[in-house]
């Protein structure tokens, strides 16, 4: 078992007694039912359903913790601020406290096949469907950062196709773009929420043209990253990156896919059917 601190990730605090309803209305995921001492993945999106972030929401008791990117957290936090207005909800970046990822030795890769809306989350030990287990705690309960073992969870999570949104790719997708849907970061009869009508437009009218695929390259990837087709067009982005393994959001008519420079990039898994599969 590999346990190690993910410095990745910033948690923030959501707390007042409207902080479920609020956060109800800003996020994809059903909120206002989810039960204590659980958690749900789910997106903070535009009014165009471009992802801003996508989070991890734990409730504890009389508040929810949000996990997310930590280059992404101040830009989210003065986002969910400017709709604040009359309810009583208080948002804090926790800086003492953090996650840590918990990964079983050898855990195969585990694709989602039915969405997870709700995850066991005892004491912040958040069950995530892929094997692992993310907790949030104050830094001094949690293990150090191990190197070693962060590239390993980082590595699970892109075999597995769970994607994390940062600044270098933020508003750069849509959720079904991520496998939001199929994950369970999103709630489709939850009701209203930004971008919520181009997310389900794009879910029952099959207008998603991008999805995830699993890329491994000769030299290094970073998030951000520039991906062409053969015609050297623009084809798509990587959204993680471990060395040379990417996870990245690529057109689905690219069946080829290059980096900037045109060295050529294996696909080791699409998570969208191509026309070969139909």
């Amino acid at each position: 078992m590999t346990h190690t601190l993910l410095p990745f990730f910033a948690v923030v605090r959501a707390s007042g007694k409207d902080c479920r309803d609020f956060l109800h209305r800003q996020l994809s995921n059903d909120i206002n039912n989810l039960p204590d001492q659980h958690a749900c993945y789910a997106t903070y999106n535009t009014a165009k359903g471009r992802v801003i972030a996508n989070l991890l929401a734990y409730r504890n008791g009389g508040e929810i913790l949000l996990v997310m990117a930590a280059d992404v957290a101040e830009n989210v936090l003065k986002r969910l601020k400017m709709f604040v207005l009359r309810s009583d909800v208080q948002f804090e970046l926790l800086a003492d406290w953090g996650v840590a990822g918990s990964l079983p030795d050898d855990a195969p890769p585990v694709f989602a096949d039915t969405p997870a809306l709700v995850l066991p989350a005892p004491q912040g030990r958040i069950a995530l469907p892929h094997g692992g287990t993310l907790t949030v705690a104050p830094l001094a309960e949690l293990p150090p950062h191990d190197a070693a073992a962060e590239a390993v969870w980082n590595r699970h999570e892109i075999l597995c196709g769970y994607p994390w949104i940062a600044a270098a790719t933020a508003e750069s997708s849509v959720a079904q773009m991520l496998n939001q849907h199929l994950i369970g970061g999103v709630h489709f009869r939850k009701g209203c929420y930004p971008g919520q009508e181009i997310i389900a437009r794009a879910q029952y009218r099959g207008q998603v043209k991008r999805g995830l695929a699993v890329l491994e390259s000769a030299a290094p990837l970073a998030a951000g990253d520039r991906l062409n087709d053969a015609a050297g067009a623009e084809a798509g982005i990587v959204i993680n990156a471990q060395d040379t393994l990417a996870l990245a959001v690529v057109k689905h008519a690219a069946q080829d896919v290059f980096n900037v420079s045109g060295s050529p990039l294996a696909v080791k898994r699409r998570f969208f059917p191509t026309e070969e599969s139909e």
